[in-house]
């Protein structure tokens, strides 16, 4: 494999990261606009069963998004690697000064934070006492 090849790599496992990062938003709105219009109306299983799978779509996403921020770094450093073997003079800007190991991580622990905020959310419109805006 080349250094070329390494970072394309690195870059489409990157791309595939955020294009997960679209789909995680898209569930995580369509659950906050859910709760905040019906949430109130919502029996007890109604709820658990949209928070479940909401649950278990967003821990998938979280997965799928630091397992392609792991491999996207590992590519990187591969591709840095190759490189610098075979005395290649010209590195693209960003295989020297990417993120490393801590952005899967940091994405899990972002996200985990928003899926718990939603429960929060979800929590609240259920159990709050609010009326309706004229």
């Amino acid at each position: 494999m080349t250094s070329y090849e390494a970072w394309d790599l690195a870059q489409s496992v990157y791309g595939n990261s955020l294009a997960t990062y679209a789909i995680f938003l898209s569930i995580t709105s369509g659950y906050l606009v859910t709760a905040y219009l019906v949430g109130r109306n919502l029996t007890t299983i109604q709820s658990g069963l949209l928070t479940a799978i909401f649950l278990i779509v967003t821990a998938i996403l979280i997965w799928s998004m630091s397992a392609y921020a792991y491999y996207g770094n590992e590519y990187s450093l591969l591709g840095q690697e190759l490189s610098e073997a075979s005395g290649e003079e010209h590195l693209p800007i960003w295989s020297i000064m990417h993120v490393r190991s801590w952005l899967p991580g940091f994405l899990a622990l972002v996200n985990f934070l928003t899926v718990l905020g939603c429960i929060i959310f979800m929590w609240n419109a259920r159990h709050s006492g609010r009326t309706e805006i004229n």
